[in-house]
């Protein structure tokens, strides 16, 4: 398939992404140690400035638009310091789709976020893993068909088509710059829905590039699981090609000690970036630049995936 095609079938799936333009492609200066710095080239798409949420920005366009035109509400899931929670609920009020959270975490560990998650939407905030799955499985009967289930990272099949036609922009961006594709791609995974897209799009186009998703929160994500995502991707785009389990790439090693926890290469990658003008995510970028760093060598061409910064309080 060209991108031509994809872009095509992407318009008429989803004509309300054509609201978005593209996001900026970059390239990026390495610090001086990093291998990179010895004759390769760091590119960077930056999902980052398409809005609160970076990538969850397109989820979020397609997902919000059907709410809207079903007029169901939506009841989305993550934890205390999720981004998706609350870029979902600010992006939902603007088009006047009722949204509720249910998050896991105690609200007195970060009490400024817990009131300022309160004032966005309607909250229920849960200690435990097992009385989060309980207590949305009660309220979504109780809302009588009333609510739709907007699972954690607002990942669906739909949500990662819409990424999926990303790889078609992205592949016009460095058409467009007379720049060879990078053949090594990174990108964070949280809820995984963003990297599924990335080899759906990747696989749809025929392109010869390893989409490695570095594992920042859960490890109990599989290879199996992001395969089924990214073929559920590829029918609703009308593309015959498949993923198998084998092209899954995930990278569980600066995973840490999970969500929210950072790690030394973690914390070293935002520092070292951040002394040359870009921010990265303390909870998920961070850890997926850290594998860039330290899986890359002299001389190779990497593509880095920047989903996001992270979305909090105002000041004060």
């Amino acid at each position: 398939m060209t991108t031509d095609e994809l872009r095509s079938r992407g318009r008429a799936l989803f004509p309300e992404l054509s609201q978005l333009g593209p996001s900026a492609l970059e390239r990026w200066p390495v610090p001086k140690h990093w291998p990179l710095a010895h004759g390769g080239a760091l590119w960077v798409k930056r999902d980052d400035l398409l809005g609160e949420g970076g990538t969850k920005v397109r989820k979020l366009t397609v997902a919000l638009a059907r709410a809207q035109a079903s007029g169901r509400g939506l009841l989305t899931v993550g934890h205390l310091d999720s981004n998706h929670a609350p870029a979902t609920a600010r992006a939902a009020a603007l088009l006047g789709v009722p949204v509720e959270l249910a998050l896991w975490g105690r609200p007195h560990s970060d009490p400024v976020r817990a009131v300022w998650l309160r004032s966005l939407a309607p909250v229920r905030f849960y200690s435990s893993a097992l009385g989060l799955v309980f207590g949305t499985a009660v309220r979504l009967w109780r809302a009588r068909r009333q609510l739709d289930l907007f699972p954690p990272g607002g990942t669906t099949a739909v949500t990662t088509a819409a990424v999926a036609l990303a790889v078609a922009e992205v592949v016009g961006q460095f058409e467009a710059l007379g720049e060879p594709i990078p053949t090594r791609w990174a990108i964070a995974v949280g809820s995984g829905g963003s990297f599924a897209g990335l080899l759906a799009g990747a696989r749809a186009l025929g392109l010869s590039v390893a989409v490695t998703g570095v594992v920042a929160s859960s490890r109990l994500l599989g290879r199996r699981r992001e395969a089924r995502l990214a073929n559920a991707a590829l029918r609703l785009l009308g593309c015959t090609e498949r993923v198998v389990a084998g092209d899954v790439k995930l990278q569980g090693r600066q995973a840490g000690a999970g969500h929210g926890v950072p790690t030394a290469a973690s914390q070293a990658a935002a520092r070292e970036l951040g002394a040359l003008g870009h921010q990265l995510d303390p909870i998920f970028t961070a850890k997926a630049m850290a594998e860039v760093a330290a899986a890359s060598a002299p001389g190779e061409r990497w593509l880095f995936w920047h989903s996001g910064v992270a979305v909090s309080p105002p000041p004060g």
